[in-house]
């Protein structure tokens, strides 16, 4: 854990100077521990090769290295009997200015073990996008008492998908992450990548306990509309985990979403009726179903937003 923590406060440098004092310290402490305590699944280790120079940690690569050109990343040893569920197992990914090749190893999730007999990798050409699913920002107790209660305090950044160079520059702008998100796009599809940063290794596909049989197919350009709002959002995570489900499978009702999920059928109703409040849903009977027309609406709105900056 302190070696976590030494490397975090490593990238604290690239905060603003009077943002980093003993109060954020202790609270990137506090972060890094209860990560440190909770417990998680993973499905394959990772090394990167950023700018053309090998990392065992992408902490290391965000520090040394100012900006970001090009990076390849390598997947080891993956477990065999693991969640890939939502996700194809990777085997490389090599990315320079937003655009790549992903390799993958061949996977059906409808077959016994999944796995191709043959296993054999398939290269695609792709789009390449990511963004910060958990992040910190080092707020210093003089700004922190500005605000009388926690829930006043704004939003002090905001995810965005974005090419991964930008990626990088939020990282030195003094956002530390403790997520990251890379989203891979080919013609007909979209592939995503979670990756933990603290271990360095594959998270499953949050949505990897649903059925991947009632599964929507949807085209790359409606996965990238999608993604732009889903990286935006400011709700909880597990909203966040039951709007991708009604995305990905047509939409949801609240008994599949408890079961998925684990949560009582209550929680999984008041989730979906906070998101139907927030517009992102609708609902029809006892089933919520993605409205399209608000998601595009949004994403436009946000790409507008970014011109205007």
């Amino acid at each position: 854990m302190e070696e976590l923590f030494e490397k975090y406060l490593r990238l604290m440098e690239f905060a603003p100077e009077e943002e980093v004092d003993e109060y954020s310290t202790k609270q990137l402490r506090k972060r890094i521990y209860r990560w440190y305590n909770t417990k998680r699944e993973y499905l394959i280790n990772l090394e990167y090769f950023i700018n053309g120079k090998g990392y065992s940690s992408i902490l290391d690569g965000f520090y040394k290295e100012p900006e970001l050109t090009k990076l390849k990343i390598r997947f080891l040893k993956p477990d065999l009997k693991g969640k890939w569920a939502f996700t194809t197992p990777p085997k490389e990914l090599m990315e320079k200015e937003g655009k790549g090749v992903y390799g993958c190893f061949e996977y059906d999730p409808a077959r016994l073990n999944g796995w191709s007999s043959t296993g054999k990798v398939k290269n695609e050409i792709v789009m390449v996008r990511g963004y910060i699913t958990n992040f910190f920002v080092p707020m210093s107790i003089k700004s922190k008492s500005k605000y009388h209660h926690a829930e006043e305090i704004p939003r002090i950044y905001e995810p965005k998908l974005e090419k991964l160079s930008s990626l990088w520059k939020d990282v030195h702008a003094g956002v530390l992450p403790f997520g990251v998100r890379i989203c891979i796009y080919t013609p007909v599809e979209r592939f995503c990548i979670n990756i933990d940063p603290l271990k360095d290794r594959l998270i499953p596909h949050q949505l990897c306990h649903a059925p991947y049989h009632n599964r929507v197919k949807h085209n790359a350009i409606e996965y990238m509309i999608f993604d732009t709002v889903l990286a935006k959002i400011d709700i909880p995570d597990l909203s966040k985990k039951i709007f991708e489900f009604a995305f990905e499978c047509g939409g949801a009702t609240a008994p599949d979403a408890a079961h998925i999920f684990n949560i009582q059928t209550k929680i999984a109703e008041n989730h979906l009726q906070s998101l139907c409040n927030r517009e992102l849903v609708i609902k029809k009977k006892d089933h919520y179903e993605i409205d399209m027309d608000v998601i595009k609406e949004r994403a436009e709105n946000k790409k507008k937003l970014n011109r205007d900056i």
